[in-house]
């Protein structure tokens, strides 16, 4: 894959092989657009090529031939898939895990890390507990009582 800057746009040139096709070699212009920064400077951002798309997106995507944007493509964050009960426990299971401590639910909660809020520390506990507490709901609902 080749890639050449510019100031108001990259080009991209890269040869693409779909299935038993021949070989394709592309050559396409993605334009850039500019914003300030809080601090001075500007940032760069890619404007969608796709067609009567044109978004500012920070990242493109190629699940087929072109480089375009998430909604170009239809792609979805995994989490969007996710069973809301699973979801909520994935919630509660990273919580944890940026505390530092174990991603299982019945250990103890980790212990507040040095440098943050009280006030932050409860809330984030609140949350946690919440949302454990929501996915066991929404799975006793889905599949009655739990055995455990």
């Amino acid at each position: 894959m080749g890639v050449k800057g510019g100031n108001d746009a990259v080009t991209l040139h890269y040869t693409m092989t779909i299935g038993e096709k021949e070989p394709e070699d592309l050559d396409y212009r993605v334009p850039l657009s500019w914003t300030p920064c809080n601090y001075g400077g500007k940032r760069p951002w890619f404007l969608c090529p796709g067609q009567d798309c044109g978004r500012r997106v920070a990242l493109l995507y190629q699940p087929g031939r072109y480089y375009l944007c998430r909604h170009c493509y239809d792609l979805v964050y995994t989490s969007q898939q996710e069973n809301p009960a699973f979801r909520l426990l994935s919630k509660a299971q990273n919580i944890r895990r940026s505390l530092g401590g174990s991603a299982i639910l019945d250990d103890p909660f980790p212990p507040k890390p040095k440098g943050m809020h009280w006030r932050t520390y409860k809330k984030l506990q609140r949350e946690c507990e919440r949302a454990g507490e929501r996915s066991w709901q929404i799975m006793e609902a889905r599949f009655g009582p739990l055995p455990f």
